[in-house]
Order: C-alpha cells, then structure tokens, then sequence
C-alpha cells in the first residue's frame, strides 16, 4: 500500500512541488477524522471487510465490499471507493464514477477528499480548472486540519489565486501547514517558503499572522 506524499510539476509562481496524497489512506487516520469531526458513523456491513481487503491488495474483494456501503452513504468507503475507480484498482479505471464518489465523501465531510477536489479543480484534473473552487474546496479541508490544503490555500492567498491577496492569510496557513506536517523535506519547504513572506510582511501583519494561528483550532473543535 503507498502512503505520503507525491511530488509533482510546478506552475506558474508557486512553489517548484505540489504535495498529493497516494494511494488509499489508513483506515484510522479517515475513520479517526470523522468522529473528531462530529460525523455520524453508523455501522455498514461490509465496510472493515472492504477496507481489509483493500489493505491486504484483495481489491475485487475491497470494490465488492465497499460498493454498497459506498452507496448506502458510507464516507469512508466513498472516499476510497473513488481512490479505486481514479487508479483502476479492481474496477475499470473510470474519473466519472471516481468523481461522483469523491465529491459525496467530500459533502459527507472527510478532508482529504475535499482537499483532492480543490487540487483537480487548481490543476484542471477531470474538472474544469478553477482556482475559486479550488480555494473553496482546500478551505473545507484546511479548516479540518489538512495539512497539505492548508499548504495549497496560503499559496492561493500568496498568490491571488482564486482568493483575494492577503498575505497574512497566506503567512497564517502556510505556519499551520508548516506544524502539521511531518518532518522532512515538504515541511522545511513549506516552513522556508512562511519565512520568505514573513520578510515582506510588517512587524503588525507578522504579528496579526502568528496570533491568528495560535488561536486556531480545527472545525471539529469549533
């Protein structure tokens, strides 16, 4: 199974990477997110059979499992559901059918889906390329803790992209993004990129930025 981070090519005046999350997400880290989130989580049969299976490569069995838990409203095998029909794993590789499902788990409230419908919209991926949408989407996620949303929203913000420029905004989710990642390369990156707009930013912006990050918290704990 991959897990992490994927870097991609770069467009114009961004950063020179674009973090995507690959491969299907641990069933914990999706499931965790729900329940912090407020999210119903009603039993469905088949769902743990659907994402063991998935887990262990098992992917007729996975799609066999999670397709009607999927469409019985199910978020977690929504979400996952979608990672199947974009990466062909088990089904015909179908982006109609990956985007139907991406965008119920996305309404249904899991982040990571909503910050997979932001990147389609910022990159024009099966979608039509729409910077608005993107901000409107990676915001959803952001505001659940995402790092990588929060990422891509501080670069619109930075950028005018989709968003009105606001450099604050852009300082203010690039620090969250910068403390949630794990440590490596992507979080330095994104930590050195916060400190570039920190050095055109006045003393009261920097200050105004930092105060509103200490103040955040997730939309689970609002």
């Amino acid at each position: 199974m991959k897990h992490g981070f994927e870097p991609l090519t770069a467009t114009r005046g961004l950063t020179p990477w674009r973090l995507i999350p690959t491969g299907v997400i641990p069933r914990g880290v999706i499931l965790g997110g729900l329940i912090a989130g407020g999210l119903a989580m009603p039993a469905f049969a088949g769902l743990d059979a659907g994402l063991a299976a998935y887990d262990r490569g098992d992917y007729t069995t996975a799609y066999r499992e999670l397709a009607p838990a999927a469409a019985g409203g199910a978020p977690l095998a929504q979400y996952n559901l979608a990672r199947m029909y974009f990466t062909g794993e088990g089904v015909s590789r179908d982006s109609g059918e990956g985007l139907k499902w991406l965008r119920k788990a996305a309404m249904a409230g899991v982040g990571l889906a909503q910050y997979q419908l932001g990147a389609r919209h910022e990159w024009g991926i099966d979608v039509a390329h729409d910077y608005g949408e993107a901000a409107r989407w990676y915001r959803m996620a952001a505001d659940r803790g995402v790092p990588v949303a929060q990422f891509r929203l501080g670069l619109l913000y930075m950028n005018g992209l989709g968003v009105t420029r606001d450099v604050v905004a852009a300082h203010l989710w690039l620090n969250l993004a910068a403390s949630r990642l794990p440590p490596g390369e992507p979080r330095i990156a994104v930590a050195q990129l916060r400190e570039q707009i920190a050095a055109n930013m006045t003393a009261t912006q920097v200050a105004e930025a930092q105060t509103a990050a200490r103040n955040w918290t997730p939309i689970e704990g609002r």
